[in-house]
């Protein structure tokens, strides 16, 4: 397997439009598109199999992380900062 270099900045692209490929094959194909791969493809099929979901776990937990950081702003909310107000200065 050549692992060429993906580039961070559009590593989502090229990956998006490779798996796109594959998704095309397959409804054009249908079945003979498992039956017609040999060993090792069909080794990397089941690999990327494992790795989409994987990828919908991992995006899962990376959008509820970004949604949590969101609602927490590091502010302390209003009873944080009554609770420590001194009413004599």
């Amino acid at each position: 397997m050549s692992t060429y270099p993906n580039m961070s900045y559009c590593m989502c692209e090229n990956t998006l439009s490779a798996l796109g490929q594959v998704m095309e094959a397959m409804r054009e194909e249908g079945p003979m598109f498992l039956k017609e791969l040999n060993r090792d493809e069909k080794r990397a099929y089941q690999e990327l199999f494992n790795m989409c979901e994987s990828f919908l776990t991992a995006s899962e937990e990376l959008e509820t992380m970004v949604e949590e950081e969101e609602y927490y702003d590091g502010q302390p909310d209003e009873s944080q900062e009554w609770e420590s107000f001194d009413a004599d200065c």
